[in-house]
């Protein structure tokens, strides 16, 4: 890909195959876009995906239970051994227990 610098946008090069490149002109054509605009929009897109794939979960604790260890779950009503295991280990690997 070659690409191009100015102070506020980088230009990129990208090529396409003949049949996705007609679809991708259809697209844009049907949202009111040129297709270099769509392109911006569907890289923006998948990047912000990614950012929310790789967000870090953190849990905060009441200062009064910090580093104490956690309790099992609370049973549900009605809740299944199977459904009650499953959740215990996803809670568990969450908590890295």
């Amino acid at each position: 890909m070659a690409t191009t610098t100015s102070a506020a946008r980088t230009g990129v090069t990208v090529r396409l195959d003949p049949d996705a490149h007609e679809r991708l002109q259809r697209i844009a054509k049907f949202e009111h876009r040129s297709v270099a605009a769509y392109l911006e929009i569907l890289v923006e897109r998948e990047i912000a995906r990614r950012d929310e794939a790789e967000r870090v979960i953190r849990v905060h604790v009441a200062p009064e239970l910090e580093g104490k260890p956690f309790g099992d779950p609370d049973r549900r009503p009605g809740e299944s051994d199977k459904s009650y295991a499953s959740r215990k280990k996803t809670i568990d690997t969450l908590f890295g227990r």
